[in-house]
């Protein structure tokens, strides 16, 4: 399915990472695509000729087997970017979530960075970030245990959607399942972790979507092996 595209220019973000004038400006220079959920946004293998920033919403990054399996990667949420490396995809992209993006031509990227070399210090910035969450991936799937992985991703999610208050509080953007596939692990032992989590008191359910961090610094010594 084809992503839906608007001529509207997307408003200004003040979070995350990606906030900054230089990549702001890359709104001039791009089209605003509009995603539902479940739609595919890139196939991996094909050519990468667009680089595209999350807006709003949230988007898995995956790759498919020969048996059709699929092992989620990465999830994007506001103030992400992909397609700034390589020249081809290297993994396939599909809204979680009602998403909108913006959508850059990556020819218009270089004309841009000339332009402005203070943006080639952000994208390189951005680049360095998406090959570190691929290095920690590997780190999760290899070498940590159950609680250890649930915990990391919990940190992440809280940080990475600007909950930084002393008690972080969010709403999950994927579900247990997907956390499920993100981790290696199955949706039992996700769901089995979360609620020992609640019984410990290091976190707290409003709703089944809904997480409030209440000792961050007692899940980051569990993540870590610490605890």
């Amino acid at each position: 399915m084809a992503l839906s595209q608007s001529a509207l220019r997307a408003p200004s973000l003040t979070r995350g990472m990606c906030s900054t004038p230089e990549l702001d400006g890359l709104v001039r220079i791009g089209i605003t695509v509009q995603a539902t959920p479940g739609q595919t946004i890139v196939l991996e293998g094909d050519p990468c000729s667009h680089c595209f920033r999350v807006l709003t919403g949230a988007v898995r990054l995956y790759k498919a087997t020969i048996d059709g399996r699929r092992q989620l990667i990465d999830f994007l949420v506001a103030d992400d970017c992909f397609g700034l490396l390589g020249a081809h995809y290297t993994y396939s992209v599909e809204a979680i979530t009602q998403s909108t993006l913006i959508k850059t031509p990556r020819a218009g990227l270089a004309a841009a960075v000339r332009e402005r070399p203070a943006l080639a210090d952000r994208l390189i910035e951005l680049a360095a970030a998406e090959i570190g969450r691929a290095h920690e991936q590997m780190l999760l799937l290899g070498r940590k245990n159950a609680q250890e992985k649930v915990a990391s991703l919990l940190l992440e999610l809280a940080r990475r959607i600007g909950a930084d208050q002393a008690r972080p509080a969010f709403r999950l953007p994927i579900s247990r399942q997907e956390m499920a596939d993100h981790l290696g692990l199955t949706i039992e032992t996700v769901s089995r972790t979360i609620t020992h989590f609640k019984e410990e008191r290091l976190i707290a359910l409003p709703t089944p979507q809904d997480v409030v961090l209440l000792h961050p610094a007692e899940l980051a010594a569990l993540a870590e092996g610490a605890a």
